[in-house]
């Protein structure tokens, strides 16, 4: 599978609002240490994560690496 970062933007953007809590961009960005406007750059699919920034999400959501990444494949 290629990911995009149109991709990845819709992946994180439907596992942020699919959660219970009700996240925000903010929330997210806070939590994995990385800036609001770097996520959001993210989630709008203008930029692509080191995978780095990508274990510090998925921590962020309480998951681990390899989780996160099958659910974003199966996005």
């Amino acid at each position: 599978m290629i990911l995009t970062k149109k991709k990845f933007a819709l992946a994180l953007r439907s596992i942020r609002t699919s959660q219970g809590t009700k996240l925000s961009q903010w929330d997210i960005a806070d939590m994995a240490g990385i800036s609001l406007r770097y996520y959001s750059y993210l989630e709008n699919g203008q930029k692509m994560p080191t995978l780095d920034t990508v274990n510090k999400i998925a921590e962020a959501y309480g998951m681990k690496l390899s989780d996160f990444c099958k659910i974003i494949e199966e996005l």
